[in-house]
């Protein structure tokens, strides 16, 4: 059961890649060209080393579980 799941998933992932391509191929989506700047986007927000600490935890799992 689980391996008919992951190839599901597989063949969705392929299906969305298509679907990427022919819409950038056909400009109904535009890549820019040009960086979106983020400056300021942080304004007000104060970020702790508990919270870069619980970020990385959630990225990186492999890390921390020893």
């Amino acid at each position: 059961m689980d391996i008919e799941i992951y190839d599901k998933v597989k063949e969705l992932e392929r299906e969305i890649w298509k679907i990427k391509i022919a819409l950038l191929k056909s400009g109904g989506i535009k890549k820019s060209k040009k960086p979106i700047s983020l400056e300021g986007i942080w304004e007000g927000i104060e970020i702790t080393e508990e919270d870069i600490e619980r970020a990385k935890k959630s990225l990186f799992p492999q890390d921390y579980d020893m």
